[in-house]
């Protein structure tokens, strides 16, 4: 159910680009993470929005109006970017003023397992997740500058989400091993 709540948007979106181009679509874009938002509140208990989900849907209507009021979609393809990078510079901040495992601590107020994870996996994961943001907003800048509007379109919807699931099962999989590693010993 997260799941769906948490990529609710990228069908209409998608559903509308398809059928009248990129404004429209950011138009389209701008209600459904409204409604995402909304019936996040509604649902509440574990489905209530998450900090990241509201700063991207922030985000999104920010550089959404922006995109739609000056006509211009360069707007749009910079919000993945400035939210990477707000993630990585987050993670890196907190690193580096509370010395802690952001990336551990969220991970272990979900599951009693994490909370047994060693202090040195948990540093290897704030910076795992840090240079992978960081690189995201990078390949997505990239991308929007070098490729046509509709590569940048699919590649948004598709590539930058399958790469950070496949990135998040490969975290699970070191994790995984970590764990067992720190019990083992």
């Amino acid at each position: 159910m997260q799941v769906l709540l948490d990529f609710f948007f990228l069908a209409p979106f998608l559903a509308a680009y398809l059928l009248w181009g990129l404004i429209p679509a950011v138009w389209v874009l701008m209600g459904a993470v409204v409604l995402q938002v909304g019936a996040q509140w509604l649902i509440g208990g574990a489905y209530k929005p998450k900090p990241v989900t509201l700063a991207s849907a922030g985000l999104v209507l920010v550089f959404g109006t922006l995109t739609v009021a000056l006509n211009d979609p360069l707007f749009i393809k910079w919000k993945p970017t400035v939210l990477y990078g707000a993630m990585s510079l987050g993670l890196l901040g907190a690193r580096a003023w509370k010395r802690k495992g952001v990336v551990h601590a969220l991970l272990a107020s979900q599951a009693e397992g994490f909370a047994s994870l060693p202090a040195r996996a948990a540093s290897v994961l704030d910076w795992a997740w840090a240079i992978f943001l960081a690189a995201m907003g990078a390949l997505n800048i990239w991308v929007a500058y070098t490729f046509s509007e509709s590569a940048w379109v699919y590649f948004k919807l598709f590539g930058l989400t399958g790469l950070t699931l496949v990135f998040g099962l490969l975290q699970g999989l070191w994790l995984v091993r970590s764990l067992k590693t720190a019990e083992s010993k």
